[in-house]
């Protein structure tokens, strides 16, 4: 049985902190609040390096330091080296040496059929189960008639982010920021017939805030647009969130960005999503004019909501799913204690 403890400010933010997640493990992870009794001490953030440095640097020599994170953003935008596994860490007290298990040095995100955020949280199984078989209820026919009705153009539902810390690109990896780029794309769409929702955009409290934001955002853009806004934050092969998938339940067309090597291609038939990665913002609204929803549209939309209805509402797909992370969370553990 492998001794688990995460400390930091982020604690709550990776893969065991979610009771999904770690009721899927028992049995082969402990997971403890007690540092002292743990095999694996991890932070969930670079920040926490940081600050609890002195900490992390007092535990006993057979104790293994992770940095084990699930947000691509953080590290890209402030961990000290995102893309190497053995990190050493330039704390202020002095150097920390650690093992950094991410979305690019670790398998623990290369999920089979369904994406690591859908996992932390059951209302995901249950909701997209319920949309989904809602959704594929509705013939190419129908869908057709859906979009002649709709008569929003589009929403963007995401912090409006700009800032020189989000210039980061890993050349050769096809890792790099979305944020200034989807930014640049809303706000090319500051035009009639576009929503533009969240931080930044109104004055208020962050949606997180809220006391189910999911489900609030399913209930503000269900059947209003033809386009909804499903771009990352960041762009990494494995980094799939619920935005796609929230897109599609809402009966709209998610707009995403992804390289060749993203995973998202996996996800998604051609047709039924568009890919802005090479769509200068400028280009954005007439490409989304131009954008063709007649009968062959239809039937390809069709068929990628019985695809999601397959997919979510199979039991056995989510419990391999977690077979999969429980799996890939001991090997990595594993590893890092033989180390």
């Amino acid at each position: 049985m492998i001794k688990f403890c995460a400390i930091g400010d982020y604690s709550h933010r990776q893969p065991l902190a979610y009771v999904p997640i770690r009721d899927h493990c028992r049995g082969a992870i402990r997971v403890t609040d007690d540092p002292e009794r743990a095999d694996i001490v991890a932070v969930a953030h670079s920040k926490d390096l940081d600050t609890y440095a002195d900490t992390l640097r007092a535990l006993s020599p057979d104790q293994k330091l992770v940095l084990l994170s699930e947000e691509p953003f953080w590290d890209t935008c402030w961990g000290h080296d995102p893309l190497t596994r053995d990190l050493t860490h330039p704390a202020a007290s002095g150097p920390l040496r650690l093992t950094q298990l991410n979305h690019k040095t670790s398998a623990i995100y290369d999920f089979a059929a369904i994406p690591y955020f859908l996992l932390t949280d059951s209302h995901f199984a249950t909701r997209y189960g319920l949309w989904f078989a809602r959704n594929a209820q509705i013939d190419p026919a129908g869908w057709r008639r859906h979009f002649a009705r709709v008569s929003g153009q589009g929403a963007f539902m995401l912090a409006r982010r700009t800032s020189p810390r989000y210039e980061v690109d890993f050349p050769g990896h096809e890792v790099f920021s979305l944020c200034n780029q989807r930014t640049a794309i809303a706000e090319a769409c500051l035009r009639p017939g576009f929503a533009h929702i969240g931080k930044g955009w109104q004055d208020g409290p962050p949606r997180q805030d809220l006391l189910d934001w999911h489900l609030d955002k399913y209930l503000t853009l269900k059947g209003r647009f033809h386009f909804i806004c499903a771009i990352e934050n960041t762009h990494q092969a494995n980094y799939v969130t619920e935005k796609i998938f929230d897109a599609w339940a809402a009966g709209a067309v998610p707009l995403y960005m992804a390289g060749p090597g993203h995973r998202v291609h996996d996800l998604a038939l051609p047709g039924s999503w568009v890919n802005l990665i090479d769509c200068p913002p400028e280009e954005v609204p007439a490409t989304l004019a131009a954008f063709p929803q007649g009968a062959e549209f239809s039937e390809t939309y069709f068929a990628q909501q019985r695809w999601m209805a397959e997919m979510f509402g199979d039991r056995d797909v989510w419990r391999r799913e977690f077979d999969r992370l429980r799996a890939a969370l001991v090997a990595e553990f594993e590893t890092v204690l033989a180390g």
